[in-house]
């Protein structure tokens, strides 16, 4: 393996190809004082990192087994410190956000460097134990998150996928022990996350042999069992839009198959909000026969359940009305935000600058995105625009950038705006309601740069219509993206 930002080679299998840094080289004189400096990262890590890490779920892993684990095994103490100076100053908030779907951050300033050099010292740790035959289940694997979180923060998504991937082998090839059943839970949420991302195309892992019961006593319970309903919903989703392009579909068309998993993903999705409903820790805050949340971690887990609801409801539907018939729920999703957004603060009113997990992201992209009415899909996007800023694998500032494009080229479907201030402008308006043909099914984005040097954002949508033969029909159409000043999020 080699060290994704420094070149070093190392045994302990790494998740990409060596990236060459468009930075001057990493080969420098630390400060005079090197100890003071891993000092004062680790002290960030202990009393600002590691509290946002691990939210008011995961503390037994971020401020429990790392902290332990990190002052006798040398391979973590660097992955901690290394991840501590990043975290404070992330490299993916200094790069434009479109140019991270090519390449990771580039590297600028001294801290970066210092913890990059902190990265390949704690990789040639392991890769010592690892040569020495003497590498710990439990060193490996706290390494292998540490070492995503570390990728993640530089923008390097595939190296973390990677990085997941050998995670999940070692597990599965490893006897049950206390640090497996802590960690499996975090990388099976990681894995769904991933699937979303991609859209399954070309990740192949297994995500069934990870998946938990539907039963659990627990709010953290609550989120394993729903986290494992979204990779079964993303699932579907995508096994529905594959056989309508098999298929031809008409309007009416359905699969029997993707009927029943349907029915009984909706039935298992039913059986999660009825045990959810009793826990001790949700009846506390029943108020009358209306709930009304204050906890960050409920208010998330019922905003992630509306949006898998509404996805199951209307994923085999191939007419993008469908989603007309759920306002009351898309609305319900924005009335938990403020509480879920409001319960990653720090103590300054700022939101974390990365978390591991993903939080409000997906309710509310799937809002923005999906809900036809403009006042609520506005709302929404302001909603992204104020939550943590990197969520895991996803980034919320970029995504609502890149919808409220997509909302003015539905709302609009005769303007192509040019610039973010133009975008501002519309988005300001009332909007309206779209148009059925107008609505957006599958979007991506892509980057490139041409023969000037210059870099070009393209931003490719597909639409479905029915012909006169009731046969279902897309339009691909590709833009660029507009210049990229920053879009008002005062809409």
């Amino acid at each position: 393996m080699r060290c994704t930002s420094t070149r070093r080679q190392c045994s302990y299998k790494v998740a990409s190809e060596p990236r060459s840094l468009h930075s001057p080289s990493l080969q420098f004189t630390l400060s005079s004082h090197p100890g003071w400096r891993e000092r004062r990262a680790f002290e960030y890590y202990f009393h600002r990192a590691g509290p946002s890490l691990s939210g008011v779920l995961d503390a037994s892993f971020w401020r429990g087994s790392v902290l332990q684990t990190c002052r006798l095994e040398p391979a973590i103490w660097d992955a901690v410190i290394s991840l501590s100076s990043l975290y404070e100053r992330p490299p993916i908030h200094e790069s434009p956000a479109l140019q991270l779907i090519n390449d990771p951050a580039v590297v600028r300033h001294q801290s970066h460097r210092e913890a990059l050099v902190w990265y390949s010292r704690s990789l040639a740790a392991l890769r010592q134990r690892i040569t020495q035959g003497n590498a710990d289940f439990n060193v490996s694997l706290i390494s292998c998150v540490l070492f995503i979180a570390i990728e993640l923060l530089q923008g390097n998504r595939k190296a973390a996928v990677t990085l997941y991937r050998q995670g999940v082998r070692m597990m599965l090839g490893a006897e049950t022990s206390s640090m497996k059943s802590l960690l499996l839970p975090l990388f099976r949420r990681l894995g769904t996350w991933a699937l979303i991302i991609n859209d399954g195309s070309n990740d192949c892992w297994d995500l069934n042999s990870m998946l938990p019961g539907l039963e659990f006593k627990t709010i953290d319970g609550a989120r394993n069992v729903l986290c494992g309903l979204v990779a079964q919903m993303k699932s579907l989703d995508l096994d529905a839009k594959n056989y309508w392009k098999q298929r031809n579909a008409t309007r009416d068309d359905r699969s029997p198959a993707l009927v029943v998993r349907q029915q009984d993903l909706r039935k298992s999705l039913d059986h999660w909000y009825s045990k959810f409903m009793v826990l001790d820790c949700v009846l506390g805050q029943r108020l009358a026969h209306e709930m009304k949340f204050d906890d960050g971690a409920l208010a998330l887990l019922l905003m992630t359940y509306t949006s898998v609801f509404i996805e199951i409801q209307t994923c085999l539907d191939p007419d993008q009305t469908a989603y007309d018939d759920y306002e009351s729920e898309f609305t319900r999703i924005l009335d938990l935000a403020p509480v879920a957004i409001a319960s990653t603060r720090l103590v300054d009113g700022k939101q974390p600058p990365f978390m591991f997990e993903m939080g409000v992201f997906l309710p509310l992209f799937i809002t923005a995105l999906k809900c036809p009415f403009p006042q609520v899909r506005r709302r929404a996007l302001r909603l992204l625009w104020q939550a943590p800023p990197a969520q895991g694998l996803f980034m919320c500032g970029p995504a609502a950038d890149v919808v409220a494009v997509i909302v003015i080229l539905e709302e609009n479907p005769g303007i192509i705006p040019r610039t973010a201030s133009q975008v501002s402008q519309l988005l300001v308006q009332p909007g309206s309601i779209p148009a059925t043909a107008d609505r957006t099914c599958h979007f991506g984005v892509s980057s490139e740069v041409d023969d000037k040097g210059k870099t070009l954002n393209w931003l490719h949508y597909s639409q479905r219509y029915f012909d006169q033969d009731g046969r279902m029909q897309f339009t691909h159409k590709s833009i660029l993206f507009p210049e990229p000043n920053t879009l008002d999020q005062s809409i």
